[in-house]
């Protein structure tokens, strides 16, 4: 009820108006990220030759992808300090989209022969084909011998077997690549660090230069970080219910 000179009026029915209104205006509003998201996607495709021939310059700076992971905002807090050894091998990163499909992607992580795993490459895919569940391939890390950066730490003496966290307990970056879904982190390397890198690597991307903000919504670090976190001893190849930030519907539904 509310009242309108003097008068109580029910407003009970005009409420459940705008509700269903404004129920309308958000599938409009879900359907425009959607689009935003797949042409966003389509023109990251038509911008590989550009790519590769960036690739060939940043072959020639040393460390290059290295500084630009150190120097973003938000992907620099993922990364521990027993991480920062191990990303120093790192030669490239690369995003594979799929020529039908764009918005489905592949992030491969190039590096050189290093003391921590034999890998040459760690590649993680995402397929964005079912609407409201996204299906994700991890890589097996093949980790030297006491090399393995995923490892939980071993149980502090006298420690309670039921205490998940001591004072060590830190989740490396690394991480990531186990875990099923890690979509809001891959959304941001695909679309925000890859297409920007040059802008990360001179300390430039935090300018309000608003013709350099890419085409999805903002990621807030809390979401990346306990997703993230969430991720330890994780089985690749399995579905994952989050869409990325720029694929999210509303609802999801689990498999």
């Amino acid at each position: 009820m509310a009242t309108s000179n003097g008068a109580n009026v029910d407003i009970q029915g005009p409420l459940q108006e705008l509700d269903d209104i404004y129920v309308d205006i958000n599938a409009i509003v879900e359907q425009l990220v959607e689009e935003e998201a797949a042409l966003h996607a389509k023109y990251e495709q038509k911008k590989v030759p550009l790519y590769k021939k960036r690739q060939s310059a940043i072959d020639k700076i040393p460390g290059f992808w290295h500084t630009c992971l150190e120097k973003h905002p938000i992907i620099s807090s993922l990364i521990e300090s027993e991480d920062r050894e191990a990303i120093s091998y790192l030669k490239s990163i690369d995003i594979e989209r799929s020529a039908d499909t764009p918005i489905n992607y592949k992030i491969v992580f190039k590096f050189a022969e290093n003391p921590y795993f034999t890998n040459s490459e760690l590649a993680k895919e995402f397929n964005f084909s079912d609407k409201g569940s996204i299906k994700v391939t991890n890589p097996n890390i093949d980790w030297k011998e006491g090399k393995d950066l995923t490892a939980a730490p071993p149980k502090l003496e006298g420690e309670d077997d039921g205490d998940s966290f001591t004072e060590n307990e830190d989740t490396s970056f690394f991480c990531w690549f186990n875990d099923v879904n890690g979509s809001d982190l891959a959304d941001l390397i695909a679309n925000d660090l890859y297409p920007l890198a040059l802008m990360y690597f001179t300390g430039s991307a935090d300018s309000d230069d608003d013709d350099e903000v890419p085409v999805y919504d903002e990621l807030a670090q809390d979401d990346v970080e306990e997703e993230y976190e969430a991720s330890d001893n994780a089985d690749s190849d399995e579905e994952a219910e989050d869409a990325p930030i720029n694929k999210r519907p509303k609802r999801m539904e689990s498999n």
